[in-house]
């Protein structure tokens, strides 16, 4: 994976994790919602979109799972960011497929889960991953309320999470 421009030293750092202690899920499959992590997912692009750093700047946020986990996040937003921000941002939030041929300069993605959960490792999955992951011309933020401790080995989650902990 090399999914970001590599250019100059005044660049935003490619890569940024942000551990969300004391979440919990709720629901299943498309209704699983972690509302800690939306919460902190949010407050952290209100920071980027009043930072100078950011002007100019795309941003999405990809779910990597859940539907309900989107609407928590995109209904979050609504309430703090005005419609001319969305616009200038060109924000939007969605699930990988959502993002397909199509990128941000800066990509916040969710992971949702906070308590040890089956492996995902399909065909699918992958492909989600992939799109999820190289969505970003500029920064990747991975917000994640585990750790790889809790993942299976074979997990994409744990995959992802050790790769932007530990880049080569």
């Amino acid at each position: 994976l090399v999914p970001l421009r590599q250019f100059g030293a005044d660049r935003l750092p490619p890569l940024r994790t942000v551990r969300v202690p004391g979440a919990r899920t709720e629901g299943s499959n498309a209704r699983l919602r972690n509302t800690v992590e939306a919460e902190k997912i949010v407050e952290q692009i209100v920071a980027c979109a009043a930072d100078p750093a950011y002007d100019g700047k795309t941003s999405g946020v990809v779910v990597l799972q859940g539907t309900a986990q989107v609407r928590l996040i995109h209904n979050l937003l609504l309430d703090r960011l005005d419609t001319a921000e969305w616009e200038r941002r060109r924000l939007r939030v969605g699930t990988p497929p959502d993002f397909q041929g199509d990128e941000r300069d800066v990509v916040f993605l969710s992971m949702v889960i906070a308590e040890k959960r089956a492996a995902v490792t399909g065909t699918e999955w992958q492909r989600r991953f992939n799109v999820a992951a190289s969505r970003a011309k500029d920064q990747m933020w991975l917000f994640h309320s585990v750790g790889p401790d809790l993942l299976s080995p074979v997990c994409l989650r744990r995959s992802l999470l050790t790769y932007l902990l530990h880049p080569p």
